[in-house]
């Protein structure tokens, strides 16, 4: 169950991030990229907690459909993939006209998975 969970939230992650499909460019936007995080406009809180809470459910579900015994591996796995997700759906909205690519994007993506890694986590009874 938790592993369908997992998928589908990706799902919904690459679709809300991405769509609608059809302002995707053949040419890149670099001039529009926030490259220094939590410093280059457009930045609302709004957007950080939009992010935070849209990868949350992210991490939750893969440290519970996972069940790993290392704790290392636990932490790291979901937070990496998360990273991937977001630096890929990131480099996608670089040739977007309605998108703006942002490293406070990327940041509050990680940190978002990480609090559903750490609530998973401590939910989890000891083994």
């Amino acid at each position: 169950m938790w592993r369908t969970l997992w998928l589908l939230w990706t799902a919904v992650i690459l679709c809300v991030t991405t769509m609608p499909w059809s302002n995707f460019k053949g040419h890149s936007h670099w001039a529009n990229i926030g490259w220094i995080p939590f410093y280059d406009p457009p930045l609302t809180l709004f957007d950080i907690l939009a992010n935070l809470l849209l990868f949350v459910p992210f991490g939750f579900c893969y440290v519970r459909f996972r069940q790993s015994r290392q704790r290392a591996a636990t932490w790291l796995r979901p937070v990496l993939l998360a990273g991937l997700l977001s630096a890929s759906v990131e480099f996608f909205q670089v040739f977007c006209h309605n998108r703006i690519s942002s490293t406070t994007d990327l940041c509050s993506n990680i940190i978002g998975a990480a609090i559903g890694t750490a609530l998973a986590l401590k939910g989890r009874k000891p083994s």
